[in-house]
Formats: structure tokens, sequence, C-alpha cells
């Protein structure tokens, strides 16, 4: 049998133990809810080059619009023109239907690149891709009609990340 001074310590160390993991616990669940502000603040741009993550999608803007420039980062794309997505990240597309745009973009971090649009059902439309790139600086652009199938602009290789909407009117 142990002395009594370390059934003490040993006692002692239990209640610190039990009061880490308490902490612990308390900490994690109080970052998983958020505090009460965390809700009203507006979501921060994930690139460090970008801006805002929401463009101007009134249509006005849009209407006279027929080439799109973008960077290409594996965190996201990088609106540049028009001014309706400059500095915007994975920025809306407001396209209008059976308009012919072109779309041009610039690899920023040397990391495997494409520029697509795709269905609702994940396939890339009317075969409208960039063929791809992974050197820094090198530049794809694609010419395209805006279809009605249009749901999405990606990055085939990071479509987690380099995604945004199209909106057609």
């Amino acid at each position: 049998m142990a002395p009594n001074g370390a059934d003490r310590r040993g006692a002692k160390r239990r209640t610190v133990l039990s009061a880490v993991a308490g902490a612990v616990a308390t900490v994690s669940v109080a970052g998983c809810l958020g505090g009460a502000d965390s809700e009203k603040e507006d979501p921060e741009p994930g690139l460090d080059q970008a801006t805002a993550v929401e463009g101007d999608t009134d249509p006005e803007a849009w209407r006279d619009v027929e080439s799109l420039r973008f960077d290409g980062y594996v965190g996201g794309w990088l609106g540049l023109e028009p001014s309706a997505i400059e500095g915007v990240e994975n920025p809306t597309l407001v396209l209008v239907e059976g308009r012919e745009y072109e779309v041009t973009w610039e690899n920023k971090d040397g990391i495997h690149h494409n520029f697509a649009f795709w269905d609702d059902e994940r396939e890339v439309v009317e075969d409208y891709s960039t063929d791809g790139t992974d050197v820094e600086g090198e530049r794809e652009t694609l010419v395209f009609e805006a279809t009605p199938e249009m749901d999405t602009y990606r990055c085939e290789y990071q479509p987690a990340g380099q995604k945004g909407p199209v909106e057609l009117i």
C-alpha cells in the first residue's frame, strides 16, 4: 500500500487533469458555436490578393461585358475584369444567354490549373474548358457562348477551391 503522501499526489494529479480536460472541452464547444457576432460578420476572402467575396451581380453592370480576366491560384480565382469582379474571389459571373465571351486567366502559383464551365451534374458544358497549365505566368484563353446549362466555372484540378457560380440573363 502506498504511503498517504502518494495517495494525495495521485488525487491532486487526477483533479488537475480533470480540470484541464474540462477546460479543453469548454473551449472546443465555444469554438464550434461561435460568438453571437460571428454570424453578422462579412465573410473574408481566402486569397490574400482578394478584397471581397461578392461582386456586382446587377445585370446592368454586365450588359456590355464581352471579356473576363482572372488570376488562378490554388485557393481560388481572382477576378480582374470586368470591374464588377475586380478583386473578388470566385465571383459570380452574370452572362447574357447566347452572347459570345472570351475568358483569359493567368497561372499565378505554378500549380496545374485549367478553366472550365460545368453544368449542375458536374459535367463540362460544350467542351468549354482550357487545356490547363502549371507554368507560372502562362495565360490561357477560352472563347465560349453563354448557354443555359452553365452552372459553375471551376478548375478541374482544384474544383473545391477554384469555383464560382454562373447566372444567365
